[in-house]
């Protein structure tokens, strides 16, 4: 008796097993139909970090129906596996690339995340032809609070002092000698390159990447000027008494002036006093 219901089990056991295995090939056929045949994408194995290196080990395979699949994914035909040649050829090319964007666990890897540094990177290619990238020092008096970002336009007011006044007289003199110049850089962020700093931690010896985007803590602008330009700059700027100071403008204001040059003192002459701008002007 035990015996009969034993085989009885058993043969109940197969055929559930049977219709198990049947309706998941349906529901397989019925999602190849639906959404196209599997494919094997490149996804992240863990959370990528905005502006991190990306390592063989940060990278896995993954099927998935060529439905699902985003338009500039890394991708493969058919079913490959992770011990394949063709996905570790694959791979060795994006070993070194950066990612431009944070990427989730499992999210997949698109050529629109990740990007490779190459010589067209930097900033010697933004630099119109003619003119000169100049680095100038910046602090948060000079630099509007070091709010300035790439890609800013600026004008730019040298303080000069003048040597010894006669009868005690003020001896620095201000004046804009520069307006609508555009910032190339501010420290090492640059437009065209990859904002960030690899350096790595004494404590832990890995390798540590600093995000540059919201970096503030930058002690030089760079600006592009004509040649005439940089020498004049680097007049002043050689001076002991000398400062430069940068003015933020609105990008789409181009308008250029002429002002004479301004000493401490004249503000109390209401004839040099420049009117104060009224609100809603914007500083017109």
């Amino acid at each position: 008796m035990n015996s009969k219901a034993m085989g009885l089990s058993v043969v109940m056991a197969g055929i559930a097993v049977f219709f198990v295995v049947t309706s998941v090939d349906s529901i397989k056929e019925e999602s190849r139909t639906k959404y196209g045949k599997e494919v094997t994408v490149l996804v992240a194995k863990d959370d990528i970090p905005e502006m991190s290196t990306i390592y063989e080990k940060m990278m896995e395979p993954k099927l998935v129906p060529i439905s699902f699949v985003e338009p500039t994914a890394i991708r493969f035909t058919g079913n490959v596996t992770a011990d394949s040649d063709d996905f570790q050829k694959q791979v060795k090319r994006l070993v070194g690339d950066v990612a431009l964007v944070s990427i989730k666990k499992g999210e997949q890897l698109t050529l629109n995340k990740i990007a490779e540094a190459g010589m067209r990177t930097g900033l010697a290619p933004q630099i119109t032809r003619g003119r000169r990238a100049f680095s100038l020092q910046a602090d948060d008096n000079s630099a509007v609070t070091r709010l300035l970002k790439p890609g800013d336009r600026v004008d730019v007011i040298s303080v000069i002092d003048m040597g010894s006044g006669v009868g005690g007289k003020d001896n620095k003199v201000a004046k804009t000698i520069l307006q609508d110049v555009v910032v190339l850089a501010v420290g090492r962020n640059i437009t065209n390159n990859f904002a960030r700093r690899v350096d790595y931690d004494p404590s832990t010896g890995r390798e540590r990447v600093r995000n540059l985007t919201e970096y503030d803590g930058y002690s030089t602008i760079t600006i592009e000027v004509e040649p005439v330009a940089v020498q004049q700059l680097a007049a002043i700027v050689a001076g002991s008494g000398n400062r430069i100071m940068f003015s933020l403008r609105n990008n789409d204001d181009t308008d250029r002036g002429t002002f004479a040059g301004s000493k401490a003192t004249d503000v109390f002459n209401d004839s040099a006093r420049l009117p104060a701008s009224t609100p809603g002007s914007g500083g017109k």
